[in-house]
């Protein structure tokens, strides 16, 4: 098995919703799945700008990438978790004197959604999540991937794990997660629960699973 995730967040606009969320997908046959994003995403490549979902230049590939989510041998992945449904309480480890504990959230909404999965089926799973920064620089990215590694060691001992952390422009289907993730943003700051809900049949989808 296979899984690509990337986060997606708004801490910024409080005239809209404030969240964060771990999203992408699972897939037994990523051959397949590499063949066809890459053929998709060939008419866009530059030499002089990276292709990420973000920029507006790339509108038309994230229409390639809604196509790509109806494909029948992808499980679609979403862990996500609303700020101002998290308890704000002196004592809370999401909030150290006042300011939100990213990280924090970050780790336990992976942690979530990985109990979520049933992958004790699997004898091999890969996991390759975007990198991102972290409060600690590299030491804190480090312990980041340490505690990852110890929840698998941990939860799943027959199981042969791999968890990778790298940039998305490093791997074709962590750029894949990428868009979809930012398919999901947009979907989650429009409150778009018509999406969800078409897709009800295909995705793992956690919310709100932090106190």
């Amino acid at each position: 098995m296979y899984i690509y995730l990337d986060e997606s967040y708004n801490l910024k606009d409080r005239s809209k919703k404030q969240f964060v969320s771990i999203n992408g997908f699972m897939v037994l046959d990523e051959r397949s799945l590499f063949k066809r994003w890459k053929n998709y995403r060939q008419p866009f490549l530059s030499k002089n700008i990276r292709i990420h979902a973000n920029n507006k230049i790339f509108d038309k590939l994230r229409i390639k990438a809604l196509k790509m989510i109806g494909r029948p041998d992808l499980t679609l992945l979403s862990s996500f978790q609303i700020l101002q449904e998290i308890s704000f309480k002196k004592n809370s480890v999401y909030f150290y004197k006042g300011k939100l504990n990213f990280d924090k959230i970050y780790f336990d909404l992976a942690i979530k959604l990985f109990q979520e999965l049933n992958l004790e089926e699997y004898r091999n799973v890969k996991i390759i999540i975007d990198s991102r920064k972290h409060k600690g620089g590299i030491l804190g990215k480090k312990n980041f991937e340490q505690k990852i590694k110890d929840f698998f060691q941990a939860q799943y001992k027959q199981a042969n794990f791999q968890f990778k952390m790298q940039p998305s422009s490093t791997d074709v289907l962590l750029e894949l997660a990428d868009f979809i993730s930012n398919i999901f943003y947009r979907a989650y700051i429009k409150d778009d629960k018509q999406f969800f809900e078409n897709l009800r049949f295909k995705i793992i989808q956690i919310k709100n699973p932090l106190k």
